[in-house]
């Protein structure tokens, strides 16, 4: 999958496979690939009280400006939804970004991230759980460096959130 924004207007795109052009055919975006509308709207109807969508893929921030417009009710219908619950969204990297890949780490750096601190290994403020919030504080220092390291740029993740933390791994 990759992320692309269309010319003809601000909505970017997660592009599945099967998506062979990206450039001038916008109907083919809009039948085959998830809009960040579209993905936006799908977070609104999941029944789920707790959150969290990681797109990995490159220019993957771009998903973020869809759910940061403001004016058009889709801000307070999300921060109406997150208000005792919580919908976080973590990208790879920034809107105009490569979501980089390494094949010593046989991931993505993104990826790559995300495991450690979700094994444990990394980022535990002590308490035994990891929560979201400390995810996002973790790949946002760990990627750059990462990335540094591999590609000799950084590459920035990035992310978007309503409503209260919560723990996603219990730590043994």
């Amino acid at each position: 999958m990759s992320y692309e924004k269309v010319a003809e207007d601000s909505d970017f795109f997660i592009v599945t496979h099967d998506v062979t052009n990206l450039y001038g055919e916008t109907e083919l975006l809009r039948q085959k690939a998830i809009s960040a509308t579209e993905l936006m709207s799908f977070s609104m109807d999941i029944a789920a009280e707790k959150q969290l969508f990681i797109l990995d893929a490159c220019h993957s921030g771009g998903a973020l400006d869809a759910f940061a417009t403001r004016g058009d009710g889709r801000e307070k219908a999300l921060a109406q939804l997150a208000r005792s619950t919580g919908t976080f969204f973590l990208t790879a990297s920034q809107d105009a970004q490569y979501a980089n890949e390494v094949g010593d780490l046989k991931h993505g750096l993104f990826t790559y991230a995300l495991l450690e601190i979700l094994g444990g290994e990394l980022g535990d403020n002590g308490d035994s759980k990891i929560t979201i919030s400390e995810i996002k504080l973790y790949v946002e220092d760990r990627v750059p460096e990462l990335s540094e390291k591999y590609r000799g740029s950084a590459q920035y993740p990035t992310s978007y959130s309503f409503g209260q933390d919560f723990p996603i791994v219990i730590l043994k």
